[in-house]
């Protein structure tokens, strides 16, 4: 499939860096509204620059398009890419704003169009095995899962040094206005809800924890840096999950079933280990050492791996970016536009988007909402297994 990318910012290098591992997927060019920026991009990656927006929806070469712009900018942008009659996968989240997201969702499906939002990692080869044991009953009945997104104090690095591989500063700004809960409760709500099915209710708790993020950004323009989340599932499944810049870095994932546990240590690491252990959390195998721990970007703790019998992954090793993200950020867009050409539903539609859209921003804006919350939008869960 044909695609286009707009906003050729930091997370753009992360889906060039990836789209090796799809040949099926080809740029066909690109734009960003900072005229240095795209060009920036389009030299180092020999791409087309497309003037204008306006000229790239034009193009009936371009089948697809990235939304790869500024949180702010998504729903202006997929919205226009939709009328122009191109299918969209968007960076995290739809829009900002629910009833955006809903009308993005409904004008895809008027005209017969796909929408997506990333991330996609529940399509990786850890998820991929924690979701096969769980259907072929090893741990179980699932009661219980404790996922964490903890990402330590961010702000309190030389994030001003931090680039993408042409060149693109790390967006902080951007991160801290928009709040790392929408930035990152997504990679392990996708999960559950690929699990578990839809969320029928959840209580949250938001809270800004500093007010200084060393940007210049008044207090009041910086989204809440923590929240909790304690979810219920209609399958009946229970879940929390916390997301937060002051706690030291764990992206975590347990999943607490009648006759096991499930264990992940880092869930932006595609082919992270996946552990089982018995039902105390006690190793079900004495394994040799597993050698060095992962330690990210170096400048963080290394992760804890966890003790039990290490499942197999399937597939071989792909490229990933040579960061923290140890994701194929190209498999999102690369499973839609397969899922278009053979004319069946995909594993991340509209309606699974909408949901996990809806839950991220109910979660970073605990305080805008009554509790319990019960979402109004809803997707029909795929079997488990």
């Amino acid at each position: 499939m044909r695609l286009a990318i707009v906003g050729c910012g930091f997370v753009a290098d992360y889906y060039m860096t990836t789209l090796v591992n799809h040949p099926e997927l080809r740029v066909v060019g690109i734009h960003d509204r900072d005229d240095a920026r795209g060009k920036a991009f389009g030299v180092f990656h020999g791409l087309r620059l497309y003037p204008s927006l306006d000229a790239l929806l034009a193009d009936p070469e371009v089948e697809m398009v990235l939304n790869l712009t500024n949180p702010s900018s998504h729903y202006a942008v997929s919205r226009a890419v939709l009328e122009a009659g191109k299918h969209v996968w968007s960076e995290k989240p739809l829009a900002l704003d629910l009833e955006e997201a809903r009308d993005l969702v409904a004008l895809a499906q008027a005209k017969g169009l796909a929408i997506a939002c990333a991330p996609a990692t529940m399509l990786g080869e850890a998820a991929t095995a924690m979701r096969k044991a769980i259907g072929a009953g090893r741990i179980g009945r699932v009661r219980l899962a404790y996922a964490e997104m903890e990402d330590s104090m961010v702000f309190r690095e030389d994030y001003r040094k931090w680039r993408s591989r042409s060149g693109a500063p790390w967006p902080a700004e951007d991160e801290f206005a928009t709040g790392c809960t929408l930035e990152h409760a997504g990679y392990y709500l996708t999960w559950l809800c690929a699990f578990f099915g839809p969320v029928a209710e959840m209580t949250a708790f938001a809270a800004r924890l500093f007010d200084d993020k060393g940007t210049g950004q008044p207090p009041e323009t910086i989204a809440n840096d923590f929240s909790v989340a304690c979810l219920r599932f209609r399958s009946g499944v229970v879940a929390r999950l916390t997301c937060g810049l002051a706690a030291p870095v764990d992206r975590s994932l347990h999943i607490v079933g009648d006759e096991g546990i499930l264990s992940i240590s880092d869930g932006w690491n595609t082919r992270s280990p996946v552990f089982l252990r018995d039902r105390y959390g006690r190793a079900t195998s004495r394994l040799p050492k597993l050698g060095k721990l992962l330690a990210v970007a170096e400048r963080r703790l290394p992760f804890r791996q966890w003790s039990g019998r290490r499942l197999p992954l399937e597939g071989g090793e792909v490229v990933t970016p040579p960061y923290a993200s140890r994701i194929d950020f190209a498999r999102g867009p690369a499973a839609l536009a397969s899922a278009i050409r053979a004319g069946r539903a995909p594993a991340i539609d509209a309606a699974f988007s909408l949901h996990v859209t809806e839950l991220s921003l109910v979660a970073q804006h605990a305080e805008r909402h009554a509790m319990p919350y019960r979402p109004i939008s809803s997707f029909e869960p795929a079997p488990v297994g």
